[in-house]
């Protein structure tokens, strides 16, 4: 190989989340289905989030991405860890952002979990996520 080598990162693979325009009332949480990266190992994951709001929200209230994971592939932890949180603009628009662009994975199986905590009303969301790796290139 000739000096000097990058590290950069390889393409994006989507990951089927199972959170698609749900719809999450206030105070409750949504899991979405299981994600299986025991045999692609992949080493990091890219998450955005789209939602939107029937009426403007007061604001500074807080959203949660949260992951369960299952190290042993079978049994999920009992309860779900932060890994990212927000306080959505106050208005009634769409919105996308991206949470997270270099969450650590294991060679486990996780889901995530959307929280609404406190806005004070239902929120409909979609969460995307994209599993990839980092390659040394010439």
């Amino acid at each position: 190989m000739a000096l000097p080598d990058k590290l950069k990162p390889t393409a994006l693979t989507s990951l089927t989340t199972g959170i698609s325009n749900q719809t999450i009332a206030n105070g409750a949480s949504f899991t979405g289905s299981e994600i299986d990266n025991t045999s692609m190992r992949y080493s990091l994951m890219a998450v955005e989030v789209v939602w939107s709001y029937t009426t403007a929200p007061t604001a500074n209230k807080t959203v949660e991405l949260q992951v369960l994971e299952a190290v042993d592939g079978t049994n999920y932890e009992d309860t779900a860890r932060t890994i990212a949180a927000w306080s959505p603009p106050a208005d009634t628009n769409t919105h996308r952002r991206l949470l997270l662009s270099e969450y650590p994975l294991l060679a486990d199986k996780f889901k995530l979990v959307v929280k609404n905590t406190d806005t004070g009303q239902s929120i409909t969301v979609t969460v995307n996520a994209y599993a990839y790796d980092m390659a040394v290139e010439d």
